[in-house]
């Protein structure tokens, strides 16, 4: 699918390193992306797996969407192949001495796709727009910002109401692009088909037939686009996945499930790119009532799970084992957390509980969220059984298991939670907080003593912050609100050079010619 058209050029950008080594606070300082000597490229076709749900950042969870908001949006701050973060539309910013309020300077050549220029209102008009969305799946971002005002064409003041210091990276979040104040009046009718856009690329042509074409923008602030012309395919079947890639009908394959991306080890022209999540997978187990409202069932649980059974089963040697919240790319990580299943354990502590002599839960489970689902369900469903939980499956359809998940109607589920990078504040948010949005990504799991927790990580820096971060992996310990079962890791496959195109985290990046 590459043009043969190249011209001897350096792009800025590098393949994902597996693992990143990380401050408390803030990404660290990682080695300069290597440039690779390579020329524009005319056309690119990206697959991923996931369905497409929305434009609007307010109304969607899908990982399809999160590299749709990453090409075409311009946010404040901008998220580099090596998980740094950097400047963006903004080129500085300052906190005051309590961070509740930042700053943000615009660069004086921003501009949208048409050409307009991008000021501190599109920036305040944005922010202010996603803040009163009642529902919206980023709240969790704005419901923390008092307000957002322009102070001059080229300045933005955003007040917090409580102290905020992990914000600037947030804002390197392609949810949280850029949209001409105008055109917000009808939000709806521009987020239905966005015509002009502040990132990377604009819509050539909407989503039709699972497709979406982009073409780069012109008036981009920073460097052109590697690739002219970018589609965005989903592709829900791995097996159809590979086979386009093998006869170039598409380029880059994301989000294969382990045992494909174990099969093209080898085959010609094909990379195999993994690249770690700042998050896990996990078996989410649903609190509030039913069999895991008693914490001797949840603990039960994550005595029986084999977890290196699991890992091996389903991801080889591209993974490892995990039983605590943090995973091995985050502070907080506790690599002395017991992985080996205790069958003896999880009956001492079925034994003090209704499901002493045996009991029946129900597990439900969508291969259209992750393509081994069914695989894990199968294998929870065993080892379980070996200390007396029947396992009933429920094979559902991935709109049909998210209405179920916001309504706490299941016991078992396989799940994943994961943060667009290094930052402790978003895989809180949604994977523990009682009050946010997903309800501790769904399980009703509730803590005083953990929401207390998690809101000193919200608000302070330093060792306060990374104080805080060191105790929520022992109350999570302690309450055990879901089973985490190994660090999330996205594998993919690509016959593009290496640092075209590239997963990061739950964000994508796409490379930048550079003369």
């Amino acid at each position: 699918m590459k043009s043969s058209r190249m011209r001897p050029m350096r792009f800025a950008g590098a393949a994902i390193a597996a693992a990143f080594v990380l401050s408390a606070c803030s990404p660290a300082t990682a080695p300069a992306p290597t440039a690779t000597a390579v020329g524009p490229i005319d056309k690119a076709v990206v697959s991923l797996p996931a369905p497409n749900l929305s434009f609007d950042p307010t109304k969607s969870v899908s990982a399809t969407d999160r590299v749709t908001w990453s090409m075409i949006n311009g946010s404040l701050m901008s998220l580099e192949s090596d998980g740094t973060v950097t400047p963006g539309l903004a080129e500085k910013h300052e906190f005051n001495a309590d961070f509740t309020t930042l700053t943000a300077h615009l660069r004086k050549d921003a501009k949208f796709s048409d050409g307009s220029a991008l000021t501190a209102s599109d920036v305040a008009a944005t922010f202010t727009r996603h803040k009163g969305i009642e529902g919206s799946t980023i709240s969790r971002l704005t419901d923390r910002i008092d307000s957002v005002v322009a102070t001059d064409p080229l300045t933005v003041v955003f007040t917090f109401a409580k102290p905020y210091p992990s914000f600037v990276s947030e804002l390197a979040a392609g949810a949280l692009g850029i949209v001409p104040a105008g055109l917000l009046k009808n939000a709806d009718g521009y987020y239905a088909s966005p015509t002009v856009t502040s990132g990377q690329y604009t819509v050539a042509s909407s989503w039709a037939g699972n497709k979406l074409e982009l073409s780069a923008n012109e008036n981009y602030w920073a460097a052109k686009p590697v690739v002219d012309n970018l589609t965005l395919s989903v592709v829900e079947d791995a097996n159809s996945a590979i086979s386009q890639l093998q006869s170039g009908q598409i380029d880059f394959a994301a989000d294969l499930a382990p045992n494909f991306v174990t099969q093209l080890k080898g085959a010609p022209n094909v990379n195999l790119v993994k690249s770690d999540v700042y998050g896990f997978f996990d078996v989410r187990m649903w609190n509030r009532s039913g069999p895991f409202a008693d914490i001797n069932m949840r603990k039960a649980v994550n005595a029986a799970l084999d977890r290196k059974a699991i890992v091996t089963a389903i991801w080889g040697e591209e993974n490892q084992p995990q039983a605590g919240f943090w995973p091995s790319s985050m502070p907080g990580h506790d690599g002395s957390k017991p992985v080996d299943q205790d069958l003896t354990a999880a009956k001492e502590y079925l034994a003090k509980t209704s499901c002493a002599n045996g009991c029946s839960v129900r597990m439900m489970y969508s291969d259209q969220d992750f393509p081994f689902s069914g695989q894990l369900a199968l294998m929870v469903q065993s080892q379980l059984g070996k200390v007396g939980i029947d396992v009933k499956l429920e094979k559902l359809d991935a709109a049909t298991m998210i209405d179920r998940l916001f309504a706490g109607d299941y016991d078992l589920v396989p799940g994943a939670m994961a943060s667009s990078g290094n930052v402790p504040d978003q895989l809180l948010a949604n994977a523990l907080l009682g009050t946010g949005f997903l309800k501790a990504e769904f399980t009703g799991y509730n803590s005083e003593e953990m929401n207390k927790l998690v809101a000193t990580v919200f608000e302070t820096d330093g060792e306060p912050r990374l104080e805080a971060v060191k105790k929520i992996e022992a109350q999570f310990s302690q309450d055990q609100p879901f089973a985490t079962l190994a660090p999330w890791v996205r594998g993919s496959a690509t016959t593009l050079p290496a640092g075209v195109f590239s997963l990061v985290g739950a964000e994508a990046k796409m490379g930048s010619l550079k003369e």
